[in-house]
């Protein structure tokens, strides 16, 4: 049996248009951290998918949905077991991750022939961040996730902090819609290319600057709680704090890694997981 990692991700930029088609219009700068879910793939005369979670994993999941689609067109049987790290309801992208990664190499052991361009098209049918885990690097996602185009990935820090919430995406796009502020997404290119160059320069003041959430907004409405936990938390370590996604992990960044333990051993506060991480590339 062959295992993998599947990949956290976070949003260093996040911007949401209007609805089209049922669903949000997005650009978003992302990198992939490693943090990972571990997956053991084993071709078998039956299929069965398993987890090990310490989290409830709803039945219609995101590798459910990537195996039925898989089984409509290929005969093939493989026994998956997924063992749990990245938390759900976080806005890591654990399910989509887990979905891309498998899909990645279930084409590799049954020569399923797909080009890269045939696998984001299966997985944007499962979310709209399963297209990006296909790449595994850091990228600009545009439109409905579909369109990834990959960037400098000079390598980067990051202290991951999570509190005792998940946070249901759905709910927050709701309340997104409610709250009726969305972006104007045609003229970001200028705007993430700058926040680009100053990665590469190493200039974290000023990435943090250009680095922006458009969620942020509707997920401290639906849990002010979360809110106050981002406040406490910036105070205590005296940096700033950024939401990945809809929440609920936040993060800073850094260039150093000498820079996320001093601040980590700055911050305490009850029921607060903490993952010290860095951007990776091709993990596997």
């Amino acid at each position: 049996r062959m295992l993998i990692k599947a990949p956290a991700k976070i949003n260093l930029f996040l911007e949401v248009g209007r609805k089209k088609e049922n669903l949000h219009e997005i650009f978003s700068l992302i990198d992939i951290v490693s943090l990972y879910d571990l997956i053991y793939l084993k071709p078998s005369d039956k299929t069965k998918i398993e987890f090990i979670s310490k989290w409830k994993i709803p039945e219609e999941n995101t590798v459910y949905k990537l195996i039925s689609i898989l089984k409509n067109r290929f005969d093939f049987d493989v026994e998956i077991k997924i063992e749990k790290n990245i938390p759900p309801g976080t806005g890591l992208g654990g399910g989509s991750s887990d979905a891309g990664t498998i899909l990645i190499y279930l084409n590799k052991i049954f020569k399923f022939g797909f080009k890269i361009e045939d696998m984001v098209e299966i997985a944007k049918n499962i979310g709209s961040d399963t297209p990006l885990f296909i790449y595994q690097r850091r990228c600009i996602i545009k439109n409905l996730g579909d369109k990834v185009i990959p960037v400098d990935d000079f390598k980067l820090y990051y202290l991951i902090l999570i509190p005792e919430i998940s946070i249901s995406t759905k709910d927050v796009y709701d309340k997104l819609d409610q709250i009726g502020e969305y972006g104007d997404l045609t003229d970001l290119e200028d705007k993430v290319n700058i926040l680009i160059e100053e990665i590469k320069k190493g200039n974290i003041v000023e990435v943090e600057k250009y680095m922006f959430n458009r969620l942020e907004k509707a997920c401290f409405e639906l849990n002010g709680y979360l809110k106050e936990v981002k406040y406490e938390i910036e105070r205590q370590a005296d940096k700033k704090f950024f939401l990945t996604g809809s929440g609920s992990a936040l993060f800073s960044v850094f260039n150093e890694r000498e820079e996320v333990e001093k601040i980590e051993k700055k911050i305490f506060l009850n029921g607060l997981k903490k993952y010290k991480v860095e951007s990776i590339k091709f993990c596997m």
